[in-house]
Order: structure tokens, then C-alpha cells, then sequence
């Protein structure tokens, strides 16, 4: 009620018919309106909740535009004020999350007087800001994203994707300039290992009202480029920073782009204590950007380090199998060279034995023979006269015997002689040679297995009529069913 105006204005040009009416000028309207809330919020502080609309900083103080809105509708709309004191004493509660708190599009909680100005009309000077309010209303929307997520079956789905052993061509999405972005290509490109990677980067902001649907944005550009060249990973990076600058990672939006994605999806957001949404819909995550970097170098080198130690079981495998089968060979190759002159001297051993035995009854033979002939020859020397006609022709048969025999001894001494020496000859180089074989031969030594011939080497083969060198062009080892057949 207006009742306590004072002070009406007369106007001397009124009729009779406006003598009963008061005009009051603006200024008693204001000041009753003034007294009036003064009177009813009796000077008390109130919690209220809005969305700030638009914010502006002049001098020490801060200007608000405080609205509520419905479906769209907009309910109420105040202007608010945060006076130079309080606004050093609100800076100092919400530390670094001031500049994310006062900002258009933020809902807030706080405690503010009721005040009305003649001329600037009504506003709620605020007092203070309920910071714990507002971080419970973040994690109470990240909630119900999470649900949403859930139910949508997006958590898990980007990390079913095959992620390569050795990712190196990379799509970077991130600000460019900033603290974080700038440790991760410097930990990258800085490696210890000298590891190179194809690195391709989309710049997005990472904070403010619009950059959820930049990032979204970028995500769908890297999608783009996947389909036209081969991409390994995409990686989202974001430095530290307070808890509501963090907020647009829990952004549903956000969220389904990268579970949508074909393509894995590594993050790292803030310090090594944050988490946000996109952390549980990502294929992989890390702590810090920093620890994204060091995770690509680590699987690079967990990888070379995997490949080495197979090369050296390999290696060693190759080097015993070789080392085996080098022994057998040496042992084969013993027993080829050793059996031909086991058997060549022993066969030369028993033709000596043969040839001195035939000797040795040849002289004996003709030792008794001899002696014989020589006491008939005694015995006919001294008693010739005396002997009948029959002994002297038995005696010259006797000796013609004797001659025969003899003979007939020799010749099949030089017989068998013959036939020994027919088959050593046989079992020489020679006649092999001449029955068209060859002997191939490298460095002096005769080859008999392939496996030690290498294209380019040069080898000497031996024929009948001569020697030729020739070099190696192919090596073709006989097939297993043949050189089982031969």
C-alpha cells in the first residue's frame, strides 16, 4: 500500500471533476516502494537461485543479469551487484573457480539483501556465493549423464575398438598455446627413444560456453580424416584447472560423439586427481596430457623391447639348430671321406697280403721243386751211367711238371692281381669321371649338400677331360619326395 506518500502535487489546471483525485510525483512512489521492502524483508538475507545471463566487471565491482527460466520461458529477470568489498571476499572463497562461477550460463547459489534505488530500480546485492551448492548441482547433472551413458550402452563402447600396437599417427584435439598442450608435443616429440610420430592437431577450446560444441566439432573432423588416411588414435587433451573448468568433459553431447567414434579415443584431462565423463567413454585415458605422451612412448618401447627379445630367442634358436646340424655334417662328412680309404686300405692291405702269399708258396714251390730237380740232378750226375732209360723220362716229365705248374701258379696270381686292381680302379675318381659324372668342389672341398651354397659363390668342377669354374645363380634343394625316391 502506497498509504505513506506524502507530499502530492496540485495541479491548478484540473476540473471539478479531478478534485478528488492525488497525483504523487515518481520519486514518493519509489520511496514508498523502498519502504516497503524494506519493511517487509526487514533487512535480511535471502539464498537465491538463477542463471546469470550476462556478466560485466566495472572498476572494483561486478554487474549481474540474474534470470530464470523454464522450458525456454523466461520467469523472473533482476539485476544483481556484487559491491567491491564483497567481490574481493568472494574472489578468496572460490579461489580458482571464480572466473569459471561468475560466467554467462553458470546457476548459481547465493546469499544477497533485497534493494531498491530510486533510479536504478530493484536488485539483490549478493553476499556471498554457496560454492559447495553449485559443485553438488555439477555432480548431480554428471549423475544423470552417467545414467544416460549407461543406458545408452555408450560406456565401453569406443574402448572395444582395436587399438594398434604402436600408434603413431595421431590426431591431437586440444587449445593450442596452452600449458598442457604444449607438455604433451614436447614430452612427444622429445622422447628419449627418438620415436617419431605423424601428428596431425585440431585446435578447440577447451573452456567457456562454446567449447563442448567445438570439441564436438573437432571430434567429427578427425572422424572425417580417418576415413580418408589412416589414423591410429585420436587424442583430447586438456591441462589442470578448477573443478567447473573441467565441467564441459561431463557434457552428454561430448560424451556420445566419442563413444560414437570409429576410431579409439585417448584422453587426458586435469591433474592426476580429476575425473570426468569423458575418462569412462574414451578408449583409453590418462592422468595428465604429460601422461598421455609417456603412454605412447611406453607402448613404442614395451613393443621394441618385445621385438627384440624375440629376435634373440630367435637368433639363439637359429644359432644352436646351426650348430647342431653343423656336427652332424662334420661327422657325415668324416664318414665319407674316412669309408672310402677305410675300405681302399684295407683293400690295398689284403691285395698285399694275397700278392705276398702267392710269393711265398711260388718260392717255396720252386725252393722244393729246385731242390728236388738239383738231387735228380745229383743223383743222375753220379749214377747216369747206371740209371735205366725209364728214369731219365720220367725225371724229364718230372721237371716239365714242375715248369707247368709253376706257370699255372703265376698266371693265376696275375689274375687275381689284375681283378684287384680292375675293382680299385673302379672305386677311384677316375672312373667316375669317365662314367660322365663330375666333382664340383669350393675353396678345394667337394660339396655335398646345397645348403651351403649361396648365389654368387664361385665353385670348380672337375671332369674327365679337364676343370672349369663357374659361379652359383640359383640354389634349388631336391624336393623331399624326390631325394626320398633317389
Amino acid at each position: 500500500m502506497l498509504l505513506s506518500v506524502t507530499s502530492p502535487t496540485q495541479n491548478p489546471n484540473r476540473g471539478a471533476a479531478d478534485s478528488d483525485r492525488t497525483v504523487f510525483p515518481l520519486s514518493g512512489i519509489a520511496r514508498a516502494v523502498g519502504k516497503m521492502l524494506d519493511e517487509r524483508t526487514g533487512g535480511r538475507l535471502y539464498w537465491v537461485r538463477a542463471e546469470i545471463s550476462q556478466c560485466s566487471f566495472s572498476g572494483k565491482h561486478c554487474y549481474l543479469d540474474l534470470v530464470e527460466e523454464n522450458g525456454g520461458t523466461r520467469l523472473a529477470q533482476f539485476r544483481g551487484t556484487i559491491w567491491g568489498g564483497r567481490l574481493a571476499s568472494i574472489r578468496k572463497d572460490l579461489g580458482e573457480e571464480f572466473d569459471e562461477v561468475l560466467k554467462p550460463g553458470r546457476e548459481i547459489v547465493f546469499a544477497a539483501y533485497m534493494a531498491f534505488h530510486a533510479v536504478y530500480g530493484f536488485s539483490l546485492n549478493i553476499q556471498s556465493i554457496d560454492l559447495d551448492a553449485l559443485l553438488g548441482e555439477m555432480e548431480r547433472r554428471r549423475k544423470e549423464t552417467f545414467d544416460a551413458l549407461k543406458k545408452e550402452g555408450a560406456i565401453g563402447r569406443n574402448a572395444k575398438l582395436t587399438l594398434v600396437e604402436v600408434p603413431q599417427r595421431i590426431v591431437l584435439i586440444g587449445s593450442g598455446g596452452t600449458a598442457g598442450h604444449t607438455d604433451f608435443l614436447a614430452h612427444l616429440k622429445n622422447n628419449p627413444y627418438g620415436y617419431a610420430f605423424d601428428l596431425g592437431c585440431l585446435d578447440a577450446p577447451v573452456q567457456g560456453a562454446k567449447a563442448a560444441g567445438a570439441l564436438v566439432d573437432a571430434l567429427h573432423r578427425a572422424g572425417r580424416a580417418a576415413m580418408r588416411a589412416p589414423v591410429d588414435a585420436v587424442v583430447l587433451l586438456r591441462g589442470g584447472g578448477a573443478k567447473l573448468d573441467l565441467d564441459i568433459f561431463n557434457d552428454l553431447t561430448l560424451c556420445r560423439a566419442i563413444a560414437a567414434m570409429d576410431v579409439p579415443v585417448i584422453t587426458g584431462i586435469g591433474h592426476e586427481t580429476d575425473s570426468t565423463l569423458v575418462d569412462f567413454v574414451a578408449h583409453s585415458h590418462c592422468k595428465t596430457p604429460t601422461a598421455v605422451a609417456d603412454w605412447l612412448v611406453d607402448r613404442m618401447a614395451s613393443f621394441e623391447s618385445s621385438v627384440g627379445r624375440e629376435g634373440r630367442a630367435v637368433a639363439a634358436e637359429c644359432r644352436a639348430l646351426l650348430s647342431e646340424q653343423s656336427g652332424w655334417l662334420q661327422g657325415m662328412q668324416s664318414l665319407l671321406v674316412e669309408r672310402p680309404l677305410s675300405y681302399l686300405r684295407r683293400e690295398r692291405g689284403e691285395l698285399h697280403n694275397g700278392a705276398n702269399a702267392i710269393v711265398r708258396r711260388t718260392r717255396t714251390s720252386m725252393s722244393i721243386s729246385q731242390e728236388a730237380l738239383v738231387r735228380i740232378q745229383a743223383e743222375w750226375t753220379t749214377g747216369v751211367a747206371q740209371l735205366p732209360k725209364q728214369w731219365k723220362n720220367a725225371l724229364e716229365e718230372v721237371e716239365s711238371k714242375i715248369q707247368r705248374e709253376a706257370v699255372r701258379q703265376l698266371k693265376q696270381q696275375e689274375e687275381r692281381m689284375a681283378a684287384m686292381k680292375s675293382t680299385l680302379a673302379l672305386l677311384g675318381p677316375g672312373a667316375t669321371l669317365k662314367r660322365g659324372f663330375s666333382i664340383t668342389r669350393i675353396a678345394g672341398e667337394s660339396i655335398r649338400d646345397v645348403g651351403g651354397l649361396m648365389p654368387g659363390m664361385e665353385v670348380e668342377t672337375e671332369l674327365e677331360s679337364g676343370t672349369f669354374i663357374s659361379a652359383v645363380k640359383k640354389v634349388s634343394p631336391a624336393k623331399k619326395g624326390k631325394a626320398d625316391k633317389t
